[in-house]
């Protein structure tokens, strides 16, 4: 079997770390999992490897920017009390799917890892080609397969 020219997969997700263990199976059959936690450094890392990219697992609840370590965390009912709409919640990750395919014009498949459930923003991202599944519930051989059968179309 021919080796695959790119094996790399950015996975723009702000709890990455606790949910790394979903790329083992990945990472064993070649693949480099390049993490992004919020919309800015998705952005570098797909400028920087946008050539070698072959997929994108994309949350869209993400973050604009990382937070100073420094600064106070954001409590949860801080966070709901600034949420005025659900377009609010996945403003980032539609702006990522968006620079992705609009200014970029990358054709790599997107892959939507995400708990978000209002129809309408599935759907025009469906509609645009995403690939989604929910987050929950998924085991580390479910993404494997679910990555390697995106790969092979």
């Amino acid at each position: 079997m021919g080796e695959k020219k790119n094996k790399k997969i950015l996975w723009v997700e702000d709890d990455y770390y606790h949910l790394r263990g979903l790329t083992r199976p990945l990472t064993k059959e070649g693949y480099e999992i390049i993490a992004a936690e919020s919309f800015d450094q998705a952005v570098v890392e797909l400028n920087k490897h946008k050539e070698d990219l072959c997929l994108i697992l994309l949350d869209l609840i993400i973050p604009r920017s990382l937070t100073n370590a420094t600064e106070p965390k954001e409590t949860e009912e801080e966070f709901w009390n600034r949420i005025e709409k659900p377009q609010d919640l996945v403003e980032y990750g539609i702006g990522l799917f968006n620079y992705v395919k609009q200014e970029l014009k990358l054709s790599i498949p997107i892959i939507v890892l995400s708990i978000v459930r209002q129809g309408d923003i599935i759907k025009g991202l469906e509609d645009e080609g995403a690939k989604r599944i929910s987050k929950f519930g998924l085991l580390p051989n479910k993404l494997k397969e679910l990555v390697l059968e995106e790969l092979s179309q």
